[in-house]
């Protein structure tokens, strides 16, 4: 707020140009890691994308974008037929393609997405659109076998699952219990 008393009273020593300087400063709007680059509303780019700085594509990007460790964000009017590569990728525009991302996937409500998603984090936002398959699983790790479920459930057990002996022992246990009320019931 401005006070009566700052515009009587100017420092000395400060020359008011670099005041008005300081003053009218363009604020940084990039993340402290490092730089943003910025494809604006009116660029269309066709081909690749690369680089070592995050990224927001407010224009058009046909090819493909790949930033492997950098932000990727395709702002509300940003239109991509690319599949993205990022840590992070952001979509408030559309997209037709795959995206993956090391980190994590984020559809804001006014995305429209069209294509695949890999990721080991997936955020969908209400009202974001969004046609395709999630992949957020880990392809080394193994599947944990299903336990038997209780003969009394009437459902069957295919042969390639694997048990326990424990819990093989379980099974046939309540599948006798079953059983004697079955035949209890007849009586």
């Amino acid at each position: 707020m401005w006070k009566k008393e700052d515009g009587l009273n100017p420092e000395p020593n400060a020359p008011q140009t670099e005041k008005l300087a300081a003053r009218s400063a363009p604020t940084r709007s990039t993340p402290a890691s490092g730089e943003r680059a910025t494809i604006g509303r009116s660029i269309t780019i066709r081909g690749d994308v690369t680089g070592d700085e995050d990224l927001l594509i407010q224009g058009r990007v046909d090819g493909s974008v790949d930033l492997k460790q950098q932000a990727i964000t395709v702002g509300e009017e940003g239109r991509v037929k690319a599949n993205i590569t990022g840590r992070v990728v952001t979509v408030e525009g559309e997209v037709e393609g795959n995206l993956k991302a090391a980190d994590q996937v984020i559809l804001r409500s006014s995305a429209r997405v069209q294509g695949d998603i890999v990721s080991p984090r997936v955020v969908l936002e209400d009202g974001a659109s969004f046609r395709g398959g999630i992949d957020m699983g880990d392809r080394a790790a193994p599947a944990k076998p299903i336990a038997d479920p209780p003969a009394s459930t009437g459902l069957k057990v295919s042969s390639q699952t694997q048990t326990t002996p424990e819990l093989s022992k379980v099974a046939q246990e309540a599948g006798k219990d079953a059983a004697d009320a079955g035949s209890k019931a007849k009586a």
